[in-house]
């Protein structure tokens, strides 16, 4: 259990962990009767059983690394780093092996060795990434600061969907047909270039959040080089010229924005943010009378298809729709009206999506849109706990000073 000092969110944060673990495991809960000596046989004598692709092994990683992560957050302090590391992990290794064991009642579900292994090691991976992080940030970066707080968490959502899958390789001809699309040829759209350059702004305003708004200005060209040379290393990534064009244009948006009073350039953010979203989801709209069913089980196409193209998909949805009602709270609408307006816009496009063709109309959009909200509604309603350091220093954000002029 966490200590006083510890922030109790990282204990709610690892059962929220936890829940989604479950629920995309044992989804859709087809449960039937069976042996639990037959289950726990076939676990422990099925490690080869099918072979784990690349991106299956990636995926059951990063399903258990925030696991591992909060786990070591949440506990006290003044514990050896071994002993958080050993509670951490035996915790993921127990859930995994009871929802292995589980799945062998769940119709459609594999019991096997083969996901124990990559889920140990996720935990694990978020357990030892929590020791030197939690300690750098309390020493360097004053992460009671809810602003800081909710802008890490949106630009890990956004690396996450940028750099998937994130596995580097140093393969010329992987580097050449990552720079092909660029250089043999290349083609523009308009929303394309557009999208780049209001989801880059948006990035820089959390950056001025997390560091600063002076720091802001010259990180974001950092951040968009570190991004564009990732793509070009890391395997099945492919640049785009279209967003390579709206690079420049979001260094200058922000350049403005930046000069801005908080509510103006959150409202000014917002808008642009909003079309693209709708834009995404319903261009090009090739509207169909007879329109198909829509889907009411929250994650339903999420838990099906391609893992790898469904976990970076999940990732580009927290972090537009996150960003959205960020921006809302911030030209300052109340987090309940800004999540209500979001899911519910969310909720008409989903709908629309039923006359269109090829696209998954379902309340997932919506109910993410919603839990986005409630995390950061629980992120800034936590005091912030300045320390003596921060004040003494102006570039530094607090919990009210963010990428706006100070009001």
């Amino acid at each position: 259990m966490p200590s006083i000092n510890s922030p109790r969110r990282f204990v709610y944060a690892s059962l929220a962990a936890t829940i989604f673990i479950v629920y995309g495991s044992l989804y859709p809960f087809a449960f039937h009767s069976g042996s639990l000596a037959a289950a726990v046989h076939t676990l422990f004598l099925s490690d080869h059983v099918h072979d784990q692709p690349l991106s299956g092994l990636i995926a059951n990683i990063a399903l258990y690394t925030p696991l591992g992560l909060f786990c070591v957050a949440a506990q006290n302090d003044a514990r050896p780093a071994w002993r958080q590391l050993l509670w951490a992990t035996a915790m993921g290794a127990t859930l995994c092996v009871c929802i292995e064991i589980t799945q062998f009642f769940d119709a459609g579900r594999i019991t096997t060795l083969t996901d124990v292994y990559p889920n140990v090691a996720g935990t694990l991976f978020g357990a030892l990434l929590a020791l030197p992080l939690t300690r750098w940030l309390d020493q360097r970066v004053d992460m009671d600061s809810p602003a800081r707080q909710i802008a890490a968490l949106l630009l890990l959502s956004f690396l996450a969907y940028r750099l998937f899958p994130y596995v580097p390789t140093l393969d010329l001809h992987s580097c050449w047909r990552a720079v092909k699309p660029v250089l043999i040829h290349p083609s523009v759209h308009g929303f394309d270039v557009a999208s780049y350059a209001v989801i880059w702004t948006v990035v820089a305003a959390l950056l001025a959040d997390l560091v600063g708004r002076g720091r802001s200005r010259w990180l974001i060209v950092a951040a968009m080089l570190a991004v564009i040379t990732a793509k070009i290393i890391i395997t099945h990534n492919r640049l785009s010229l279209s967003e390579l064009i709206a690079l420049p244009i979001a260094i200058v948006a922000w350049q403005v924005l930046s000069t801005m009073r908080r509510a103006r350039a959150g409202g000014a953010l917002a808008v642009p943010l909003a079309l693209v979203i709708v834009g995404d989801r319903l261009l090009p709209f090739d509207w169909q009378p007879i329109g198909h069913d829509f889907g009411w089980v929250p994650f339903y196409s999420i838990l099906h298809g391609s893992m790898a193209a469904n976990t970076q998909a999940l990732a580009d949805k927290v972090f537009l729709y996150s960003g959205l009602v960020w921006l809302m709270t911030a030209a300052g609408m109340r987090h309940a009206a800004a999540g209500a307006l979001a899911a519910a816009g969310l909720f008409a496009t989903s709908m629309l999506e039923t006359h269109l063709p090829g696209r998954s109309a379902e309340i997932t959009d919506a109910v993410i849109a919603l839990g986005a909200t409630a995390v950061l509604a629980w992120l800034s309603a936590a005091p912030a706990v300045a320390r003596a350091g921060a004040e003494r220093r102006s570039d530094r954000p607090r919990a009210q000073d963010t990428f706006n002029v100070a009001e």
